[in-house]
């Protein structure tokens, strides 16, 4: 059965760890919301409950806000102690706290507030099915392994199975102190922990939950104060963005704080994104890339780490099972049972028609960013091959741009980032044949082919740069002849025929983020993009609300997605249009201060504004998402007008226009190049004005009306 609801869950997540729970902190026996504890694409925990013999217990407070560690604090509802005592409703607390570092840690803190002794039973229920995610989320795998009974032994409670792919996956659990007892049935346990507590007396007990090969890690550690260390790190690192908006200063700080949640560590490489958690909780290919062009101006070395994460899983050979090809930068990457056994083609799996483009692209945006030129020596044969499959296999029908068509079985029909199966379509609504080429990838190869000449220039290979730059400007004559639409809109698509797909969609916006429209053209652009039936007032919806194929609560045909919406934002400072800019920014800002712990999910409804100020939730959205994360980041660096050329030691700050809730903007330690520098924009009486505070290193600063080629 497929996932329904997880608008009201909680999340906390490290390293490559993480743990969903209904609002209370709880994942019950058989739910189906796909609650557990997920490590490697498996569900190692299906059940991890909390309740008094006598009773459930009342939630007071539950809160994921930290990321890492979530709290709860408990009491009882009236009830009857094991010795026959009446306790009186709110007498005894229990404070939950768990925290993620390699394994699960959970601290349960008991105190009775009863001027008499109480006698309690505390119960913890856990099972664990051990399923792949893709069963978790309603696929059905044409066969199973082996689901072993719950062992108590040596002080330790372990459940185990047997994969068809001839892995053995296990969780052990240890407690502190002992159990009272463990009773074990074929599929879950359950630990019974007797408390006799004093009028005013506490007790603790310790819960520390291991997964494959983690043994090592259940001695006693401060695991809280390692990861909040970690955090801080990771804070420190970043630019620092204050203004006099507290709220702002709030959304900057949770897009910084998911970014880093959803870090995975990677031993020799620094590590990647995860794309989304609980869904997509692994690399992705085009959300790497877009995350790491997101975070330029906040974080460089997560671009930096992004590029040699993708380049790591680029293609090598022909494989159609897996759609992979040299020089193909991968889709995603799954290590559960359904990948191992071969039943899915994850491993990786290269169906994304845009995550080469998209890491060529963001090549030359790092560069343009800190002037690494060793990095990108070392990456020259990856540049070159994924350039190599632009041009060889990228372009399936021979037409001059980069299309998809679907070869593996199991694979995706659509590969672009909108990739369900009926967001791409017709005027009339008819479902488009392919190959297919998408709007937005034409222009990420031309923004990718422009930004990667000064690199090949860089590199000592001038001639390379030159013909980079011949065919970026041969892709845009054909692409202003045939992805313009006259009434004023560019094609989502060109279909297997070649003919245009008339549909008015946000993918289109992407064009005005990778320069590849015409000056008249970004003008129309704007302008219907940001029409009724267009911008819901929260955002810039996926599709038209005019489109026969429009759902307010449609995946790809309707809804609002803040990465989308950053990419577009982006487009209307590259082009000038700052006022549309602000319109936009102030539409996600004030989105982001509606939802949980100022979080913008991976997507909400496309539904019209109403006066009661809150976007309707998309029932089974990632919460985080990093690309959503980097939405901020990257509307951030349009407002203020970020534009670099680290080559040449300089930073643009192309008309900075500050939005009307925003008076005030300090940024300290931009890392231009080997550079740093503090900026401070003001407005006043609509106008904004920016100093250069402070310089460190080698670097001149510029005002200027017009966004560098």
């Amino acid at each position: 059965m497929a996932i329904q609801d997880i608008r009201d869950a909680l999340v906390i997540r490290e390293r490559d760890i993480f743990f969903l729970t209904d609002p209370s902190g709880q994942a019950p026996r058989n739910n189906i919301n796909g609650y557990g504890l997920y490590y490697a694409d498996t569900r190692y925990l299906s059940e991890y409950e909390f309740s008094f013999s006598a009773s459930k217990a009342m939630v007071l407070l539950s809160t994921a806000e930290l990321g890492y560690s979530s709290e709860q604090v408990l009491t009882n509802f009236s009830m009857v102690d094991t010795r026959g005592r009446h306790v009186t409703q709110g007498t005894v607390e229990v404070h939950r706290t768990r925290v993620l570092e390699d394994v699960l840690e959970e601290t349960v803190q008991v105190t009775n507030y009863n001027d008499f002794t109480v006698h309690l039973d505390l119960l913890f229920h856990f099972a664990a099915d051990f399923a792949d995610i893709f069963v978790v989320r309603g696929y059905e795998p044409s066969r199973l392994g082996e689901l072993h009974p719950p062992v108590w032994e040596n002080a330790a409670l372990r459940m185990s199975y047997e994969g068809g792919d001839g892995h053995t996956r296990q969780t052990l659990i240890m407690f502190t102190p002992r159990p009272l007892s463990v009773q074990t049935d074929p599929e879950a346990a359950v630990a019974t922990f007797r408390l006799s507590l004093a009028p005013g007396q506490s007790s603790i007990i310790r819960i520390v939950v291991m997964l494959d090969g983690r043994l090592e890690s259940a001695k006693r550690v401060a695991r809280f104060a390692i990861v909040a260390k970690e955090y801080e790190a990771w804070r420190q690192d970043a630019t620092h963005i204050e203004t006099d908006n507290d709220f702002f200063d709030a959304v900057i700080a949770r897009s910084l704080s998911d970014l880093r949640m959803l870090w995975n560590h990677n031993r020799g490489d620094g590590g990647y994104p995860a794309a989304g958690t609980p869904w997509y909780d692994t690399i992705f290919g085009r959300d790497t890339a877009i995350v790491g062009l997101q975070t330029l101006c906040l974080k460089p070395q997560i671009a930096r780490n992004c590029l040699v994460a993708l380049a790591r899983w680029q293609g090598k050979k022909f494989d159609s099972w897996r759609d992979e090809e040299p020089g193909k930068i991968l889709h995603e990457l799954r290590l559960g049972e359904l990948t191992q056994t071969g039943d899915l083609p994850f491993s990786p799996y290269f169906g994304s028609i845009d995550s080469t483009p998209l890491f060529l692209l963001l090549a030359g945006e790092y560069f343009r960013w800190s002037g690494d030129v060793e990095l990108l020596s070392q990456m020259e044969t990856n540049l070159r091959a994924a350039l190599h499959w632009l041009k060889e296999y990228g372009d399936i029908n021979g037409d001059g741009y980069v299309d998809y068509e679907k070869r593996s079985s199991k694979g995706l029909v659509n590969q672009g980032w909108k990739d369900s199966q009926d967001c791409l379509m017709h005027a009339d609504g008819a479902l488009l044949g392919p190959p297919i080429a998408l709007v937005e990838v034409q222009a990420y190869v031309f923004g990718a082919l422009q930004r990667l000449a000064p690199v090949f220039a860089a590199l000592g290979d001038d001639e390379m740069a030159q013909d980079l730059l011949r065919q970026a400007s041969e892709l845009r004559q054909r692409f202003s002849r045939d992805f313009w639409i006259e009434d004023g809109f560019y094609a989502l698509a060109l279909d297997g025929e070649g003919r245009p797909a008339a549909s008015v969609s946000s993918n289109a916006g992407h064009a005005l983020w990778g320069g590849i429209a015409t000056g008249e053209q970004a003008q129309q652009m704007v302008r219907r993009l940001m029409e009724k039936d267009m911008f819901s007032g929260w955002g810039i919806r996926t599709l038209s609300a005019s489109s026969p194929r429009f759902n307010p609560q449609g995946y790809h045909v309707g809804t609002v997605w803040p990465h989308d919406n950053s990419i577009i934002a982006m487009g209307f400072k590259r082009y000038g249009y700052e006022r549309q800019l602000n319109h936009l920014a102030t539409a996600l800002f004030d989105a982001a201060q509606a939802f949980p712990y100022y979080r913008l999910p991976e997507l909400f409804g496309g539904s019209a504004r109403s006066a009661h100020r809150s976007p309707v939730p998309y029932p089974v959205a990632c919460r985080p998402q990093a690309w959503a994360a980097g939405a901020f980041p990257l509307l951030t660096q349009a407002i203020l007008g970020l534009c670099p050329d680290a080559p040449n030691q300089r930073l643009h700050i192309v008309r900075p226009t500050l939005p009307e809730w925003l008076h005030r903007v300090r940024v300290e330690g931009l890392k231009v190049g080997q550079a740093e520098v503090d900026l401070f924009y003001e407005r006043r009486a609509g106008s904004t004005s920016v100093q250069v505070q402070e310089v460190r290193g080698h670097l001149k600063v510029d005002v200027r009306d017009d966004w560098p080629e």
